[in-house]
């Protein structure tokens, strides 16, 4: 193992052994992280504006809090009044552009809907750990199989112009691993959960999961950037750590209203 690679898998195990047990304590705690996880995505959304950053980071953390925070009635009000400030800055000044505007407002939407799901898993406190490892067991499951198949059997290109590294043998390996760990967990640990749901989750999720990482790597491109920030040595910042999730999430929890359990 390379001192790279090294570096990269003790970083893994120490946010794992941070998180895991926030998750499980819920709570206060829970909500700390949650915070502290829409303020370091505003802050790194906020890094591509050159004047006032920290205002950006400001207003971005007020948004993507309001959209986990307010009650469903009220969502539709935050969005527009986010929509307005956002075009407002843009009128005002010249160097921000309407790419920089769209950029803003998809990041801390999603960001903001992410967060919105876990508070609305966190309703049955009973189950809610179970879900979310579930959950993530298709979507890190996916992304640790997809580095290994790839590495290892990587031979024919997905998608270039996105994402250079990725391949199809990389794709079919880490899709079959995230399926094959979320379903076996879910069986045994989510039996509250429907069958037909677990099952349905165990397929989608880890298709998800690529799109949710192929998304962030092509807004990457686009902006001529490697990492959307620094904050974990080996994986970029936050948002680099969980784009996967943050679409796992929202479609997992779009099978719940499917099912009737949200």
């Amino acid at each position: 193992m390379n001192k790279k690679m090294l570096i990269k898998t003790l970083v893994a195990f120490a946010m794992i052994a941070v998180v895991l047990p926030i998750v499980i304590i819920g709570g206060i705690p829970l909500q700390i992280l949650l915070a502290a996880i829409a303020a370091c995505s505003a802050f790194e959304i906020a890094r591509l504006f050159d004047k006032n950053p920290w205002i950006m980071a400001a207003l971005g953390f007020a948004a993507i809090a309001g959209l986990y925070l307010v009650p469903a009635s009220h969502l539709a009000a935050v969005i527009a009044v986010w929509l307005v400030v956002l075009f407002t800055i843009e009128l005002t000044d010249e160097k921000i552009t309407t790419d920089l505007v769209a950029y803003t407002f998809t990041m801390t939407m999603l960001v903001g809907l992410a967060i919105r799901c876990v508070q609305l898993i966190y309703a049955d406190k009973a189950t809610a750990v179970y879900v979310l490892l579930y959950i993530a067991c298709a979507c890190f499951g996916c992304d640790t199989g997809a580095y290994f198949f790839g590495v290892f059997f990587g031979k024919h290109k997905m998608i270039p112009r996105v994402s250079p590294n990725k391949t199809w043998e990389g794709s079919i390996g880490g899709w079959c691993t995230g399926a094959v760990m979320s379903f076996v967990f879910g069986m045994f640990f989510c039996t509250h959960l429907p069958v037909a749901l677990r099952i349905a989750g165990s397929l989608i999720l880890p298709a998800v999961a690529q799109i949710g990482d192929l998304s962030f790597s092509s807004i990457k491109r686009r902006f001529g950037i490697k990492d959307l920030g620094n904050l974990f040595p080996g994986h970029g910042g936050m948002l680099d750590r969980v784009d996967s999730i943050i679409f796992c999430l929202m479609v997992f929890n779009g099978l719940m209203i499917l099912w009737g359990l949200a």
